[in-house]
């Protein structure tokens, strides 16, 4: 639908629903004619309006390698307050995606780094990423309105990270998918047999390390054989959260 009939429907100024756009709080298309904008996009914001929630600015950061790095700082020191107040400067005006790709991820990469020569503990490794993980609750909450369609996210059997499903949970939560999010190294059957119970479209499976991502291509075979009509992606080290987004959107639904 064109941006002008959105704005009508919406019950705003088209100044207002261009705002919008310019800040990504409704995202549109260019066409020779305007903007277009996808109904169900459209339907979600009015839903959201309706609830109370505002729709957010947009945030725009100059320099993410020194958000990484001041979060990375923050967390090698264990410092849980210092840590939520540089997380806490960008959230909600930036998409959490970003957040995950370009600070949390960056910043514990750098401790992965740090560990494997030597210049800190697996105990600082495990607190850093327990920091994350409380950083990212208050993000990781199931969206209200008509949903894109159903996930499941976990890792294979034998991978105990628990911190890359759970971002891969978050950010498809916040794209309006709802998602079951069953940890760290489930079963196979188990995840068949809650997948087919949830009737849901798609499985992320995440892996942080080479024996997990072998485990991982195992479990999508495995489920496919069961359940062919569900979309199975296998995350690897590295991946980045939009890739996957971008994933899950062309996934057949239903």
């Amino acid at each position: 639908m064109q941006l002008r009939d959105a704005a009508q429907a919406l019950g705003v100024h088209y100044q207002t629903a261009y705002g919008w756009v310019r800040e990504g709080t409704l995202s549109a298309r260019k066409t020779p004619h305007g903007y277009e904008v996808s109904e169900g996009d459209v339907r979600a914001l009015a839903e959201r309006r309706a609830g109370g929630t505002a729709p957010r600015r947009e945030i725009r950061v100059r320099d993410w390698a020194a958000q990484a790095s001041g979060l990375y700082d923050a967390l090698v020191a264990g410092d849980d307050t210092r840590a939520r107040h540089a997380f806490s400067r960008l959230t909600p005006g930036v998409p959490l995606v970003d957040l995950c790709d370009l600070v949390i991820g960056p910043a514990l990469r750098r401790i992965g780094e740090e560990w494997s020569a030597g210049n800190v503990s697996v105990a600082v490794e495990h607190r850093a990423s327990a920091i994350c993980e409380r950083l990212l609750a208050p993000r990781a909450q199931q969206p209200s309105g008509r949903p894109r369609g159903t996930a499941v996210t976990a890792t294979p059997p034998g991978e105990r990270h628990t911190l890359p499903p759970l971002m891969a949970a978050a950010c498809l939560r916040e794209d309006r998918w709802r998602v079951h999010h069953l940890g760290a190294d489930l079963p196979v059957a188990d995840l068949i047999e809650l997948t087919r119970a949830a009737a849901a479209d798609l499985v992320v499976l995440s892996s942080s390390t080479a024996d997990a991502a072998r485990g991982a291509r195992q479990a999508e075979r495995e489920l496919l054989a069961s359940l062919p009509e569900v979309t199975v992606l296998t995350g690897r080290q590295g991946a980045k959260l939009h890739e996957l987004l971008d994933q899950a959107r062309a996934a057949p639904i239903g």
